[in-house]
């Protein structure tokens, strides 16, 4: 968690691929404080797209805790710049829809997800739990 699924109708090269998942980590973890480890990007081609939209995006993001809607106000707009901006697209060309969840509801790694702002203490057990089982840390978090 984050989820961002990425759907078009024809496939991006490779580079622009990581390039934009690279803009969708550095975004939603420089915005949220949220730690890179929990940011996945699914892209998925085949898809007849609406409105003249080459790109859409759908992002599942944890609400609550330290985040207001403002922040969320922020993290769209600069999504939607730097996605299109990495994809090679004018904005009109990408649709960018961020759906709240709650945190509550996302089960990783065998943990249900913290609250906003309580990711080192989350990390701390999950280490803690890998560390009992004989795994090394889940993350160097900072």
């Amino acid at each position: 968690m984050p989820l961002y699924t990425l759907a078009s109708k024809k496939p991006f090269a490779e580079q622009i691929r990581f390039d934009i998942a690279q803009v969708i980590t550095d975004v939603h973890c420089g915005l949220t404080g949220a730690p890179s480890e929990f940011v996945n990007v699914v892209f998925m081609t085949g898809y007849r797209m609406k409105r003249g939209t080459i790109l859409g995006v759908n992002g599942n993001v944890r609400m609550g805790g330290d985040r207001t809607e403002g922040l969320y106000d922020k993290l769209h707009e600069q999504m939607h710049q730097r996605v299109a901006q990495a994809a090679q697209l004018s904005l009109d060309k990408v649709l960018v829809t961020l759906i709240g969840i709650e945190s509550n509801w996302v089960v990783e790694g065998g943990m249900v997800l913290p609250f906003p702002g309580d990711e080192a203490e989350w990390l701390d057990r999950k280490n803690a739990m890998h560390a009992s089982m004989g795994f090394g840390p889940v993350t160097d978090y900072v």
